[in-house]
């Protein structure tokens, strides 16, 4: 059998979720954690890499079970008494095959930035500030022409071996309050940096057409923080 695993985390003291040697990672805590309350090694599959900054609410491992026994709400207490306070498993199920990476449908994003002249501490966990209005109807026209499927490239830090080809759900720009805006995209997969440029690239005013069709980094906007970035959810 193998456990599903939903995770919760703050990424600001983490170097991202992939195990790194000598780095503080959310995957090292994680197999920590659950080989502790098993007490036998066990090895965890993300559902994807966050980079070192970047929140999940929805984060999804997997993993085998060393026990057909197991009883999940025992699991969640036990590996949350485990975990450090900025890491948390919020659900479990036990399946009989399952792996979070390849069977992952689509992934839903949500950047969020907060409009303001003074910093506010609770809102910079999660949020980017930015010090002045920008044209939300620009943006949101210019965010609906990235829906679909395109080549990336122009929006990835590093394309290495991967296939630049993405395909984008839907790309909203909402505002949840008048000095809040959110960038909540959902897609089959995304590159690296990819939501970051995007949030980027928009911010700045660009026509992302021209962007999209140069396939060149340099055409596009700068990355956004990896702060303001959070993995919501993970589709099945």
């Amino acid at each position: 059998m193998h456990l599903k695993i939903t995770c919760e985390y703050n990424g600001t003291k983490f170097a991202g979720f992939q195990s790194q040697r000598g780095q503080r990672t959310v995957q090292a805590e994680l197999e920590k954690a659950i080989s502790r309350y098993f007490d036998v090694p066990v090895k965890v599959v993300g559902s994807g890499r966050t980079d070192a900054g970047v929140h999940a609410v929805g984060q999804v491992i997997s993993c085998l079970c060393p026990r057909a026994d197991v009883k999940i709400y025992q699991f969640l207490l036990g590996v949350n008494s485990y975990l450090p306070d900025d890491v948390a498993v919020t659900n479990a199920e036990l399946l009989p095959k399952f792996n979070a990476r390849s069977d992952a449908k689509a992934k839903t994003y949500i950047y969020k930035c907060y409009i303001s002249p003074t910093r506010h501490p609770l809102l910079d966990v999660d949020h980017w500030q930015l010090y002045k209005p920008v044209d939300v109807a620009r943006m949101r026209t210019q965010a609906a022409l990235l829906v679909g499927q395109h080549d990336f490239t122009s929006f990835c830090a590093e394309v290495g071996d991967k296939s630049p080809i993405r395909t984008i759900y839907s790309l909203d720009v909402q505002t949840p309050a008048p000095d809040e805006i959110w960038f909540v995209v959902r897609g089959n997969g995304f590159l690296h940096n990819m939501v970051r440029i995007l949030v980027g690239t928009l911010l700045d005013g660009r026509d992302v057409v021209p962007v999209l069709n140069a396939h060149d980094r340099r055409k596009a906007g700068k990355t956004a923080p990896a702060k303001g970035l959070t993995l919501f959810n993970v589709e099945y």
